[in-house]
């Protein structure tokens, strides 16, 4: 299975270092969180200069959509479970937020490879527990996801007829298992990593640095999200 589930569109925006991207997201997620309630000049600013980004980025719409939508359903569940509790204002702006920083999110996807975005992280001396442990998950996650997929073909041709809640116990047998497999080829895979002299850190040939254009621009978009913050607030 591709690890690029769909291929990211490849702009000047790609070319930057994977630090200036991660310091450009969280400074729009921070602006974005600190906004007052009905701060509505303020959330359409924000919204504007990340549709900025998007078309600077070259990002399709339908690139968008494949990475938003799986998204949304949390979001939608997120903001109804606020609603039921608190007021309409509330509701509105914990929806708008979560938008925009998922928006943000689909954004730093978008222009970053997720290798890159590790090794921005280990660059930034974030615990290289966490950075391998990242790795291992989005590597292994697609392996989990072939061996369900072969698991439950295998199933399908074994009992080829529509599933009814009778054959919930059957199925909940093949998520054991699956479970079972997944454990013993984790151990197999550590196993193998350390006969071959893994040391607990990944070692790249990466050639990623901060230039002088990625200053200015993350300077400029600082500034502007300072200004938005500042003036529509």
């Amino acid at each position: 299975m591709n690890l690029h589930l769909l291929q990211h569109p490849q702009s000047w925006l790609s070319n930057l270092d994977g630090r200036t991207k991660l310091a450009m997201f969280f400074a729009y997620v921070l602006a974005v969180l600190f906004t007052k309630p009905n701060a509505y000049w303020t959330w359409l600013s924000l919204a504007g200069l990340l549709l900025i980004l998007f078309t600077l980025a070259r990002v399709q719409i339908r690139w968008i959509a494949f990475r938003l939508v799986p998204v949304l359903p949390f979001v939608a569940l997120g903001a109804l479970g606020v609603l039921l509790g608190g007021s309409k204002e509330m509701f509105l702006q914990v929806t708008v937020k979560m938008l925009l920083c998922v928006g943000a999110a689909v954004w730093l996807s978008g222009t970053t490879p997720f290798t890159q975005l590790l090794e921005a992280l280990r660059k930034l001396k974030v615990p290289s527990l966490l950075t391998i442990m990242l790795s291992f998950m989005f590597r292994y996650l697609f392996v989990l996801a072939e061996e369900a997929i072969r698991m439950s073909r295998a199933y399908q041709s074994r009992c080829p007829r529509k599933q009814t809640l009778g054959d919930a116990e059957n199925i909940g047998r093949l998520a054991g298992a699956l479970m079972l497999r997944t454990y013993n080829r984790a151990e197999r895979i550590y196993l193998a990593m350390l006969s071959r002299g893994f040391s607990g850190e990944f070692r790249t040939l990466s050639v990623q640095r901060m230039t002088f254009a990625d200053i200015v621009f993350l300077a400029i978009f600082v500034g502007l999200v300072t200004a938005i913050f500042v003036v529509t607030q």
